[in-house]
């Protein structure tokens, strides 16, 4: 089963673009600031209502943390918005078409957040977000949120759910759900679910 990753918050690295590398950069921390004080609430008051510390509501306005797909859903709900407003604060549209093919060139993307709705063709960095598609690529941090089908490798640990299958293998542990199989196995601890057939998840080895 699925802990619940409501507390849990991300480091934020540092956003930066490239030709070859296009990282998104939702900056939640400004649009959460933005709404609470359009409410005239307080970090402790917004704290309070989640069931959290003030102190990690003044990590996210600071960007040097993240709430994951989950928490976001309930900052929303509590200032009386919806997750897209919050990211969509600052022009970034998660749910139209990301199309990462550029002729032949090995396309890389940073990490996800808020919702994408198209496959995307390339590796990606972290995923936070809720992933409505597949991957045809590599992930090569951790998957927080969820996505569909993965076809290539999850380098980093699975805290979230895939709905679909992996092609490769993940690197690190699954602390999460994956509804499909793996098919060349989990290196790290299996202390989540694979429904599927995970290949060599028997004989996994302690990261």
């Amino acid at each position: 089963m699925l802990n619940n990753f409501s507390d849990q918050t991300n480091n934020f690295p540092d956003q930066t673009k490239t030709n070859e590398t296009i990282k998104i950069d939702a900056n939640l921390g400004k649009a959460i600031k933005n709404r609470r004080n359009q409410l005239n609430m307080t970090q402790k008051d917004l704290a309070d209502k989640l069931h959290i510390s003030f102190q990690a509501v003044s990590k996210w306005e600071n960007n040097e943390s993240i709430p994951d797909s989950l928490t976001l859903k309930h900052i929303a709900e509590v200032l009386k918005t919806g997750s897209d407003n919050l990211l969509n604060e600052n022009k970034i549209n998660l749910q139209e078409n990301i199309n990462l093919e550029n002729g032949s060139s090995k396309i890389s993307w940073g990490n996800l957040y808020g919702i994408v709705t198209k496959d995307i063709q390339g590796d990606v960095g972290s995923i936070y977000g809720d992933i409505k598609a597949n991957i045809y690529g590599n992930v090569k941090g951790k998957i927080v949120g969820s996505v569909n089908n993965i076809y290539g490798n999850v380098e980093g640990n699975i805290l979230g759910v895939v709905n679909g299958n992996i092609s490769g293998y993940v690197g690190g542990k699954l602390l999460g759900l994956i509804k499909g199989k793996v098919e060349k196995g989990v290196r790290g601890k299996v202390l989540g679910t694979i429904i599927g057939n995970g290949i060599g998840v028997g004989k996994n080895k302690t990261t």
